[in-house]
C-alpha cells in the first residue's frame, strides 16, 4: 500500500503497522528475500516465525527500559541509536522498528521484469549499531518519469534484518508493459534518507504484437582479480540496450589474485561459509560499472559454476563432495561440505540478485522463461546446479568410472539438466513455435556444440581431439536427444547465447556437425558463402567472452598471436565452430526483430590492466528470420573464420 510520510503521527502510524504486520509473520511477505531461497529445505530456510518471535522479545526490552528511564527532552532526531540504546520515533509509543540512520551501501538494482512487474532490490544498514532486536524498515516508490520525477505510480514497505544480510527485494505491480520506470528507496523512520534513484523497464506485452526492436547486453564471468568489469560499463555510456543477460560466474569463489591491478579478494580466501559468500557480493558490488549497470537496466540472470565453486554439479565440485573426505577440506577452508557449502552459494545468491522464485513447489529451481510478446521467447536454463550428473573427478572416487567414458554413452540418461528441467525446455519451446512467436533465445551456461580445443594448447598435437567435459560435450546422450527432437518437431528461428569460456564464439550445432558418442565431429569447412539454405533443426550458438576472467587467449600477450596460434586452428577442426577469437575481454549486445537478430562482440584493449571506455567491435553477425543460419559473408574485424565464409 501507499504510505506518506509528512508527519511525525504518520511515521508513528508506521511503526504500529509494522508490529502488527510482522506479528502476523508477514516478513517475506513484503521482503521476498525471506521466502528465497526455499522456504520447505531447512538448511536454505528463513524461520521467519522464530525471526518475528526475537523482533517482538527486543520490542518488550525497549518498552521496558523507556518504562525505567526518563525520557530525554527533544525531537527523537536528536538521539542517535548509541545514546538511548535505539533511534525511536515517537518517544509516546516506542517504535517497533529501528529509529537509527540508514546507509543504502550499495545503490538499487532492479530484475526479472515482467509486463506487469519488476523486482527491485537495495541493501539497507545500520549506521549504529542497535541495543535490541527489532528490523529495518524501508519504503519505495516508482515514478512513471525518469529521475525519481512525475507521478507514484506504485509503493509499498519492507522489512530487513542481518538474518538476510539488510537486503531488500520486492516486486513493484500493476505498471504498464515496455515502460521506462525510476524507483528510490527510504528510511521509514528518517524518510529524508534515501536510496540512489535507479530505472527499470518493463518487459513488452506478453501478449503484445508489432513490438519495436529488442536490445539486450550479454555477460558472463567477471572474476574481479583478474581484470575490470568496463564491460558493465558499456551499455550505460552508450545507452543502447534495454536489458540484461547475466549467463553466470557473476562472482568467483578463488581466493587470490589481484595485487598487481589493485583488486585482491577482501578476505583472501576461497569461500565456503554463508558469511564468505555475502562478502564476496558485498565486494563485487561496489565496483563502479557493475553498480551503475545495476541502477540503470533491469537484469535477468542465472548461475553458473563459480557462484559456487569450480565445475559443481549436483552433488560436487571440484574440489569438494560430500563421498570423498578431503571434499570438506580445500584451499584454507575445513569442515564445510559440499551440500553445505552449496546451501551458502544459493542463499547469498538469492539474497543479492533481483530474481524469482518461480515455482515455491519446487525449490532448487531458477530456469523459467520470459515471453516479449510474439517476438521473443527467453528460455532461461540451469545447466549446472538443478540436476547435473558428475562433472569432475578431481577429488579422485574409487571405483567410478572416468566422465570420459560417460560422455560418450549416447544410449545414457545422463544429464545436464535432469528429467524435468529438460521435458520443460522442450515443451517450452514446442509452445512457443506453436504460438507463433518469431524468435526463442536459449540462455545457456556452457557451450552447446562441439569445440576441439587441442589449438589452445602451448604446443597442440595435430591429430589429436580435445574437448571439454564440463561442457555439452560431456553430456552427449542429452544433447543428441535435444537436436533429434528440434529436427523432428523442425525448430525454426532458435538461438542460443551461451557465457563459461572466456572466449568469443560463433557455432551453427545440428546432428552432423557436433560429436556422437565415439565418432569425430565432421571437420569439414562447411557452407559455401552462397549457400543460405534452410537448415533443418539447426541451433546457431554464440558464445561470449568474459567480462574479466582470464582465459586461454591471453596466453599469446595479443589479438595477432592468439589469433594465428590458436583461433586459427580451432575453427579449422571444429564441425560446428565457424568464428573465435579469444584475447579480448567484453560482452555481447544483441538486437532482435521480426526479419532479423544482430549480435555485436564489443572487447576492451587494456580491460585487464585498467578501467576504461574505449570499446570497440569485434564482430557483428545477423541471422536473418527463416534460415537457422548466420548471414554469409562473415563481417569480423578480429579472431579466425572458418574457410568459406
Amino acid at each position: 500500500m501507499p504510505v506518506k510520510m509528512s508527519s511525525s503521527v504518520l511515521v508513528a502510524g508506521l511503526c504500529l503497522m509494522a508490529l502488527t504486520q510482522a506479528a502476523n509473520n508477514h516478513l517475506d511477505q513484503h521482503n521476498l528475500v525471506y521466502r528465497s531461497p526455499y522456504l520447505n529445505q531447512d538448511s536454505l530456510a528463513l524461520d521467519t516465525h522464530a525471526i518475528v518471535k526475537r523482533h517482538e522479545e527486543g520490542h518488550s526490552i525497549l518498552r521496558k527500559r523507556q518504562a525505567q528511564q526518563v525520557a530525554p527532552t527533544g525531537t527523537p532526531d536528536n538521539y542517535i541509536t548509541a545514546g538511548y540504546g535505539l533511534g525511536v520515533v515517537d518517544w509516546a509509543d516506542a517504535s517497533y522498528i529501528f529509529g537509527g540512520n540508514l546507509n543504502f551501501t550499495h545503490s538499487v538494482a532492479s530484475g526479472d521484469p515482467y509486463d506487469y512487474s519488476v523486482l527491485l532490490w537495495t541493501r539497507a544498514l545500520p549506521v549504529e549499531q542497535a541495543a535490541v532486536d527489532v528490523p529495518v524498515c524501508v519504503t519505495y516508490k516508482v515514478f512513471d518519469g525518469l529521475g525519481g520525477s512525475g507521478n507514484v505510480v506504485a509503493s509499498g514497505y519492507a522489512f530487513t534484518s542481518y538474518d538476510v544480510d539488510f537486503t531488500v527485494k520486492v516486486e513493484a505491480t500493476g505498471l504498464k508493459a515496455s515502460t521506462y520506470y525510476s524507483y528510490q528507496f527510504a528510511n521509514c523512520a528518517k524518510p529524508d534518507q534515501k536510496s540512489a534513484i535507479g530505472r527499470t523497464k518493463t518487459a513488452p506485452a506478453k501478449y503484445g504484437t508489432n513490438l519495436d526492436t529488442q536490445k539486450f547486453a550479454v555477460y558472463s564471468c567477471s572474476n574481479c582479480p583478474n581484470g575490470f568489469f568496463n564491460a558493465y560499463g558499456g551499455p550505460v555510456q552508450n545507452q543502447d540496450v534495454d536489458y540484461v543477460l547475466h549467463l553466470g560466474d557473476y562472482i568467483y569463489e578463488y581466493g587470490t589474485g589481484g595485487a598487481p591491478i589493485n583488486r585482491t579478494n577482501w578476505d583472501g580466501k576461497e569461500l565456503a561459509s554463508l558469511q564468505d559468500y555475502r562478502l564476496r557480493y558485498n565486494q563485487y558490488r561496489t565496483d563502479p560499472d557493475l553498480s551503475a549497470s545495476h541502477s540503470n537496466f533491469p537484469w535477468i540472470n542465472i548461475w553458473d559454476d563459480h557462484e559456487t565453486a569450480n565445475n559443481d554439479w549436483k552433488a560436487g565440485s571440484q574440489n569438494s563432495n560430500n563421498s570423498y573426505p578431503a571434499g570438506c577440506s580445500y584451499g584454507n577452508q575445513t569442515g564445510i561440505c559440499f551440500s553445505e557449502r552449496a546451501a551458502n552459494a544459493k542463499r547469498a545468491y538469492h539474497e543479492w540478485i533481483p530474481i524469482r522464485q518461480v515455482n515455491v513447489s519446487d525449490e532448487q529451481r531458477i530456469w523459467r522463461d520470459f515471453r516479449f510478446g510474439d517476438l521473443i521467447d527467453l528460455v532461461a536454463l540451469d545447466t549446472r546446479k538443478y540436476d547435473r550428473d558428475i562433472t569432475d573427478l578431481t577429488p579422485t572416487i574409487p571405483n567410478l568410472q572416468s566422465v570420459s567414458d560417460l560422455a560418450v554413452q549416447l544410449n545414457s540418461s545422463r544429464s545436464m539438466t535432469g528429467p524435468i528441467q529438460e521435458k520443460w525446455m522442450l515443451d517450452t519451446i514446442d509452445d512457443s513455435l506453436a504460438r507463433g512467436t518469431t524468435w526463442r533465445m536459449i540462455l545457456n551456461q556452457v557451450i552447446f556444440g562441439t569445440i576441439n580445443h587441442t589449438s589452445t594448447t602451448p604446443n597442440p598435437t595435430p591429430t589429436s581431439f580435445s574437448i571439454n567435459y564440463d561442457a555439452w560435450d560431456g553430456y552427449q546422450a542429452q544433447r543428441q536427444r535435444i537436436l533429434q527432437h528440434a529436427h523432428d518437431k523442425e525448430w525454426n528461428n532458435t538461438y542460443i547465447v551461451t557465457g563459461d569460456t572466456h572466449a568469443s564464439w560463433l557455432l551453427e550445432n545440428n546432428l552432423h556437425t557436433v560429436l556422437e558418442g565415439t565418432k569425430m565431429a565432421n571437420t569439414t569447412l562447411g557452407p559455401n558463402p552462397v549457400d543460405t539454405a534452410y537448415k533443418r533443426g539447426q541451433l546457431v550458438e554464440f558464445g561470449g567472452t568474459a567480462v574479466s576472467s582470464n582465459g586461454w587467449g591471453n596466453t599469446w600477450l595479443n589479438e595477432k598471436n592468439a589469433t594465428s596460434r590458436a583461433a586459427t586452428g580451432l575453427v579449422q577442426n571444429s564441425g560446428s565452430l565457424f568464428w573465435s577469437e579469444g584475447f579480448y575481454r567484453g560482452y555481447m549486445a544483441v538486437e532482435v526483430s521480426y526479419s532479423k537478430i544482430n549480435t555485436t562482440f564489443y572487447g576492451y584493449p587494456d580491460n585487464q590492466v585498467k578501467r576504461t571506455q574505449n570499446r570497440m567491435t569485434l564482430a557483428q553477425f545477423t541471422v536473418p528470420a527463416g534460415q537457422n543460419q548466420v548471414q554469409r559473408p562473415f563481417k569480423v574485424q578480429a579472431g579466425a573464420v572458418k574457410p568459406g565464409n
